[in-house]
Order: C-alpha cells, then structure tokens, then sequence
C-alpha cells in the first residue's frame, strides 16, 4: 500500500513539472524591483519559484513616450541597467518576462516612475582639519551618474551631526556650505562628525562614515607664519655661506698676491742682495746738499715833492745783480739798487759814446 502511494506521488509530481514546462505560459520573475541610485535606473528581479530550470532567460524593456523598446533582451542576468536610456527629469515604465525555447511568460510591469523622485542619493565624502581651537568640515557630493547633484536639485543643504568621541549625546546644525568651521570645541578633544545631504525637502542620503579629528589647542602657530620663518631662516642661511665664501676666496687671492707661489731665479736674488758697485750710485750717496747763498734786496720809494722829482720818480728802477759763485764756482747775483742820478749819469755817457 504504502508503496503504491509513493509511485503515485512520484508519478503526481512529474506530471506536473512536464506540464509546467511544456505549458503555453511560463511563470514570470519573482520580486521585481526598480533600484535608483545616484540617479541610476536598474530594474532587478529574482527567478520564478515555481520552475527550477537553469537556463531560463529573461527580455526587460522600457516605455518612454507611446511604446516599449527592448534594452536587455534573452539576458541570462538578474538585472537591467536602463541608466543610458534615460533622462533626469523624464518619466518612464518597465517591465520584464520570463523565456525558455521559445516559450514566453507574461510581463510583469512598473508603475510609471520620475527618476529624480525615486533615486537615492549615496553618502558624502567628509575631511576634517582642524586649526586654531577651530573644526573645518569639508563635504564634498558624491558623483551622480547623469549630472551632477546641484544640477538636478538646485539648492541642497547638509545636516552635520557632531559630538566628542565616546559621547552618546550629538549636537546637529544644518549648513547649505560644503565648507563649515565648528566653533566652541574644547582643545586637545577628539571629535567625530557624521554628514547627510538634505535634498527634495523631506529626502535625506545616505550618512557618512564618522569621521574624528582631535581639534588643536587656539594658541597654534599658523601654517603661513612657518613658512615664512623657514623661508627666510633659508635667504639668511645662504647670505651667510656666500658671505664666508667670498671672504675665504678674496683672503685666499691676497695671500697670493702678496706671497706668490713664483720664486725668483737665484743669480738675480744674489745681484739685488750684492752692494751696487756703480761709480755714479756711489757718487750720488756721497754727495751732499747743496747751500743756496742770498742777499736781501730792499726797494725803498720816496714821495716826489717837485715836478723835477716826479719825473725822477717816474724814471724805471733798475736793480743790478752780482753773481755769486755757488760752490761749483758760480756765485748767485747779489742785487744792488742805483738811485736815480746814477743810472742817468750812466746814460749820458753812453749818449757821448
């Protein structure tokens, strides 16, 4: 009995596989879903449950105005990306089915669908820096696949959460900047700070991973004042090395200057040590200075106190010189002054000549 009864269910459960298969209509995918992330459109689904064939394919078209154009057609895959057929701001349906041999299942449909109402935006990227007692947030968007997130949403905002490391309590405020200075943070604490991006009003991304920084005490140096310190400590570094060098270098030439590495050859180191014998050498380190000899010469002049003296008066004065012999032989003139009367006696007798 109970043997009948498993060659009756074995017998049960062929016929309904066969029939399954050889039937007009296969069953169509399980759990189909549209994915939209970062303004991507993927549309995935599972196998249908009732059929355990492997080598099942699968057709997912796209209806954009009037009509559905095949995007993934016998694709062996789970998923079809629709991305590139798309628009930001257009509205589209999807749909998929089931093929085996030939056979074919019935569509399963989406719901008509905006991708800029139904994609998810993905997390930030935050850096902290921290300089002065003060937190720099610096957010940067994650890329989208069509456009970019300001372009597709106007003006977005960021909610930062941020709260010392190990505390439960965090404290939020909302900024449209993708660069926000945290101000009030205890020095030498480690704080951590989580971002969402606020979009479409009531739509948040996804957080990010907590970011932690330990912020610096307010009395730090700024980055610019040691740069400049180490510049000019550099200029003044190398001042003083070409200063040295220069110095070594003129000191070096001096000394060569006045000690040359040149000898002089010996025969005429030997004739300027030797005494000149020169007779005209001898005779001008022997000979002394001459003595000059002079006689004072005196001018004396007389008012005129006639006509006749003033006319004796106006008559040259000549001054008669005697040389002298030096002591070479030749004396130097010795001057003597004529009156008047004298030197016109003189003149008459050479008139009478």
């Amino acid at each position: 009995m109970s043997t009948d009864l498993c060659c009756l269910s074995a017998v049960t459960f062929y016929i309904v596989c066969v029939g399954t298969v050889l039937s007009d209509k296969l069953p169509p995918p399980d759990n189909v879903r549209v994915i939209s992330l970062d303004m991507g459109l993927v549309l995935e689904w599972d196998p249908p449950q009732s059929i355990t064939h492997k080598h099942l394919s699968y057709t997912a078209e796209l209806k954009g105005w009037n009509r559905y154009e095949a995007v993934c057609a016998n694709s062996s895959t789970l998923s079809c990306d629709f991305t590139d057929n798309v628009t930001v701001f257009g509205t589209y349906q999807l749909r998929v089915r089931t093929e085996l041999h030939g056979q074919m299942s019935d569509w399963v449909e989406t719901n008509e669908l905006s991708l800029d109402k139904i994609t998810e935006v993905s997390s930030p990227h935050v850096q902290l820096k921290s300089r002065k007692g003060q937190t720099e947030v610096d957010i940067t968007d994650p890329l989208m696949r069509r456009k970019n997130l300001r372009d597709v949403f106007g003006n977005i905002a960021y909610l930062i959460r941020f709260w010392k490391k190990g505390d439960v309590k965090k404290e939020e405020l909302s900024r449209e900047q993708n660069r926000v200075i945290l101000s009030g943070l205890e020095p030498l604490v480690n704080y951590c700070v989580q971002v969402e991006i606020l979009y479409l009003k009531n739509k948040t991304s996804q957080p990010s991973n907590e970011t932690c920084v330990t912020n610096t005490p307010s009395n730090e140096v700024e980055p610019w004042l040691i740069t400049v310190v180490l510049l000019v400590s550099f200029v003044v570094v190398l001042c003083v090395v070409v200063l040295v060098f220069l110095a070594v270098w003129f000191s070096y030439k001096g000394c060569r200057i006045m000690y040359p590495d040149a000898k002089l050859p010996e025969h005429l180191k030997q004739y300027l040590s030797e005494r000149p014998q020169s007779s005209i050498f001898l005779a001008m380190q022997n000979s002394t200075q001459l003595k000059e000899h002079f006689h004072e010469v005196s001018i004396y002049h007389e008012e005129p106190t006639s006509s006749q003296d003033t006319q004796q008066t106006d008559r040259p004065i000549r001054i008669q010189a005697n040389m002298d012999e030096t002591q070479s032989g030749v004396e130097r003139p010795e001057s003597t002054v004529t009156s008047s009367d004298d030197e016109e006696e003189q003149l008459l007798d050479v008139k009478r000549l």
